[in-house]
Formats: structure tokens, sequence, C-alpha cells
């Protein structure tokens, strides 16, 4: 497919939306459910359905077709040991996310970049009227959902699209993860190494850089005291997290199955932080 200036312009548009969305209509209604709600529905979904309903009457809708069927095929093979994978991957995730939270919360130890309370500033922005049992049912939709319309949005439609619109093979990087006779931790291992900035294509760069941009908004809400600090270390640290999920979704041993389990125990971390006091004697205030 030859390269499109236009379809560049309209991926990146859609790519910059979630960011766009979780500022206005997160920052006007002061409410994270809000900017989740409208972010999964309307940018992650609503806006690549248009894309291919407009790509589709430009006669280009079989192209769309074959590809999905094709990650299709491949989301079906070996799941349960992709699935088993992430899980290796994620649930250390989250024990280091926990540990980590306790370690570096201000209650333990009060310094300039300690950790607060996560759940005050999302019971501030639209949490505190609710119930514990739609609290639970938020946390449930955040943990399993939003990584399934993440991973969707991110590493399978705008990596792909924007990477046929600008002219990139999507799977250039194969190379780098298929290695006959090469175990499949081994061969991730290699993959990251030659992942790093500058051996890789920009595109997968800038995308990550897009799946960071739009977690600036709550890292603000959350990180009160010297945000921006948190918000620098966060896009850097989540454009890297992009990144590796990324190479996730290419390797065949690993593939879409680990890269949404791994996810799915990052945001479980992330909802037990945010969501509930995981600790009982954690009633009051955070300095």
């Amino acid at each position: 497919t030859p390269p499109s200036c236009a379809r560049v312009a309209a991926l990146v548009v859609i790519g910059f939306a979630p960011l766009a969305i979780c500022a206005l209509l997160g920052g006007w209604f002061r409410s994270v459910l809000v900017a989740m709600v409208a972010m999964h529905w309307g940018s992650m979904c609503a806006l690549p359905s248009l894309y291919y309903a407009v790509d589709a009457s430009c006669g280009r809708g079989g192209a769309a077709i074959r590809f999905y069927a094709r990650t299709w095929r491949d989301l079906q093979a070996d799941t349960e040991a992709k699935v088993l994978r992430g899980c290796i991957l994620g649930i250390p995730v989250l024990v280091a996310a926990l540990a980590g939270y306790v370690a570096f919360r201000c209650r333990t130890y009060t310094w300039a970049l300690c950790v607060g309370n996560f759940n005050q500033p999302i019971e501030e922005f639209g949490l505190a009227p609710h119930s514990i049992p739609f609290r639970l049912l938020t946390a449930a939709y955040f943990t399993f959902w939003n990584p399934a319309v993440e991973e969707f949005f991110w590493r399978v439609f705008l990596h792909h699209e924007l990477a046929e619109a600008a002219g990139y093979d999507p799977h250039e990087e194969r190379h780098l993860v298929a290695k006959d006779g090469v175990g499949p931790w081994r061969s991730l291992l290699g993959a990251v190494a030659s992942a790093c900035p500058g051996r890789a294509a920009p595109l997968r760069w800038g995308v990550s850089a897009m799946y960071a941009s739009y977690h600036l908004w709550p890292i603000m809400g959350v990180f009160r005291s010297v945000w921006w600090v948190y918000a620098v270390l966060g896009f850097f640290g989540l454009m890297c997290l992009g990144r590796f999920l990324l190479l996730l979704r290419e390797h065949p041993q690993f593939g879409i199955p680990a890269a949404y389990v791994l996810h799915v125990w990052v945001d479980a971390a992330f909802a037990a932080l945010a969501l509930f006091k995981i600790h009982p004697y954690e009633l009051g205030e955070e300095p």
C-alpha cells in the first residue's frame, strides 16, 4: 500500500483522541468514570469503526477483513500457553506495584516524592457517591475491559493501520522474535534488547508515545504533589510498557493473549490501589 499523508494525519488525530477526551470530558465533569467510558466507547471503538467505514467506502474494506481474519486465527493458536506466559509476566508486576506503594507511600516515609493515597483523588473525581458493589463492578470493568479495548486500539488497529498508511511493513519486526530453535523467553529477551530506541522503527515508539500520552491526565490527578515529576516518569515508563506489549503482541509464542493478560495484571494493581483502602489502618488522610 503506498503511503498516504491524509490517512497518517487521520490516524494521528485518532491516536491523540483518548488524551483529548480525558482532558476535556474528564476535566469538565471531574469524573474518571465519565472519562474512562467516553474514551473506551468514543475514541477507541467509535473512531476506528468510522475509519473502517470510510476505508470501505474507498474500496479498501477487504484488506481490513483479511487482516482481522488472520488476527483471529493467531489469537486462537496455543492460547492456554500464551495466557500462562502472560500470568508469569503479570503476577510479579502486581506484587511489585502493591509492595512498592507500601514502601514509598507517605505514611511509611515522608519525603518530597512520596506516594500519597490513591483512593482520595479518585473519590473526589467521581467515585465518592457510589457504593461498594458499584466500585467492585468498576474495578472489574477497568481490570478486564480496559485491557481488551486498549490492546485492540493501540497494538492491533493503530499499529497496523498507521504502519500501512506510512508505508511500513507492520510485521517487519517478526525477525526479532521468530527464531527457530530458540525458546520463547530467550527470544523475547533478545527482542527487547533489539527494540531499544534507535534500533526499531520510529513508528512503534510513536504509537507507544501516544499510548502513554493519555495517561498524563490521571497521573496529574492522582499525584498532586510534584505531579510533573510523576508525569515525566510515568510517560516514559508507560511508553516503554506500550513498546513491550507490542513486542508481546508480535511474538508468535506470546501474542495478543499474553499482552492482554499482562495488561490485566497491571490494571488490577492500579484498581486495588485506587478504588479501595487496602490497609485497614489507612483511614486518615495522607500528608
